[in-house]
């Protein structure tokens, strides 16, 4: 165990004629300094007991800070060698910083944002902030001894009967919540995960996308100006999208200087914690017409409003073109992939313009278009003869004349 001590500076005195009392830690030939919040006169430090002079109660107030400080210490000394974890000066910072996030999981999760804010994104940051106001709703206060499979059950079923959540929504908050215990795991506060062997349900949720004639109708519209000038705008941007499969949050992102001669050049925003990649997207003839009514000279490619808006606006443009399918921005980009995989069949080239660092979130586009098959072979059976067709029950009695071997 590194050596702590009590340390007082007599050559550092305030104007007030004290000093400040700080515990000094050797840890890996580093000397660390941690103040106490206790200062005092340097001719009433007992420099042999490492503590105030005195019997006011004020003397035995700060001395009892000074002994909290030392067992705070020596507590995450000892915790840490009982996981046989190696504690570094900058961990033990850490800890010292915010000791609550030992037993308290919201102050662990507040200073785990903040760690975290430059590398995911704001919406994601917010997605998680309201997932454990949510568990907060739950259970006020919740320290990391608490959380087991019993209180997860408890909170699944909370959200499922109290808050009248889906599958896929209880789905996201647990997802969250595992989130923050598991980097807990990895910085050793906690030993063990419950959500290790807790299995998190949910359910496959349907892709809605624009098929090629519906697309073509919304273009054919927009080049007609049939629409309000808010909604005409909208209705570019939701265009672009289709036709280059980017998210909302990149398309709000990119500027002039992306478009690299018929290329839209740019680093996903979604996928800046995998390898940084730049993303390549050859713009045809529809996405550089959009580009140009656009007419951006400088800054952002498109001037876009908020997402909710966006999402407000699109649906009624949808439903004035009599469209009746649930679409959101992000519907746009599921057209681009289902279109292009009907008309190319190139997964590996999709793969790269949607910027999937695995080509499994891709191969989810291939059982779309596997679906779209299906029905338009339903379609086809449904329409094929105009005659009726004969009763199953029967169909035996119809003797064949031709016979297969």
């Amino acid at each position: 165990m590194a050596n702590i001590k009590v340390y007082l500076d007599p050559k550092k005195v305030k104007k007030s004629g004290e000093a400040s009392i700080f515990i000094t830690v050797n840890l890996n030939y580093k000397k660390l300094f941690f103040f106490t919040g206790v200062s005092c006169i340097p001719d009433k430090f007992d420099l042999d007991n490492s503590r105030i002079k005195g019997a006011s109660k004020k003397v035995k107030d700060d001395n009892l800070i000074i002994d909290r400080c030392v067992a705070s210490l020596n507590d995450i000394f000892v915790r840490y060698r009982l996981q046989n974890i190696e504690i570094t000066p900058d961990l033990l910072k850490r800890e010292w910083k915010n000791p609550a996030r030992r037993i308290d999981f919201y102050a662990f999760f507040e200073e785990s944002i903040k760690e975290r804010k430059n590398d995911i994104e704001a919406s994601t940051i917010s997605q998680h902030k309201s997932s454990i106001a949510k568990l907060k709703e739950f259970k006020p206060k919740l320290s990391f001894t608490e959380i087991d499979h019993e209180l997860i059950e408890q909170y699944r079923r909370w959200l499922k009967i109290k808050k009248g959540n889906d599958i896929n929504t209880i789905y996201t908050a647990l997802k969250n919540f595992k989130t923050y215990v598991n980097i807990a795991k990895r910085k050793g506060v906690i030993s063990e995960s419950p959500f290790d062997s807790y299995a998190i349900r949910h359910a496959d949720t349907e892709r809605l996308f624009l098929v090629e004639r519906e697309l073509e109708a919304l273009w054919l519209r927009y080049l007609k100006g049939w629409h309000t000038e808010g909604n005409q705008r909208v209705l570019r941007h939701f265009l672009f999208m289709c036709f280059t499969g980017l998210r909302i949050s990149d398309l709000k992102t990119i500027t002039i200087d992306n478009v690299v001669g018929d290329k839209l050049v740019f680093f996903p925003l979604k996928t800046r914690n995998s390898k940084r990649q730049a993303v390549k997207i050859p713009l045809n003839y529809w996405a550089k017409r959009l580009i140009a009514d656009e007419g951006a000279k400088t800054g952002p490619l498109f001037n876009c409003l908020s997402e909710a808006k966006m999402n407000l606006k699109i649906k009624d443009i949808i439903k004035a073109d009599k469209i009746y399918k649930d679409i959101s921005l992000h519907c746009a980009r599921h057209t681009f992939a289902t279109i292009w995989l009907n008309k190319t069949k190139d997964v590996v080239a999709l793969q790269r313009m949607l910027g999937h660092s695995d080509i499994s979130q891709t191969m989810i586009y291939v059982h779309i278009t596997d679906g779209m098959i299906v029905e338009e072979m339903n379609n086809f059976s449904e329409s094929l003869f105009k005659v009726k067709t004969p009763d199953i029950t029967r169909i035996s009695e119809v003797k064949p004349k031709i016979h297969l071997n």
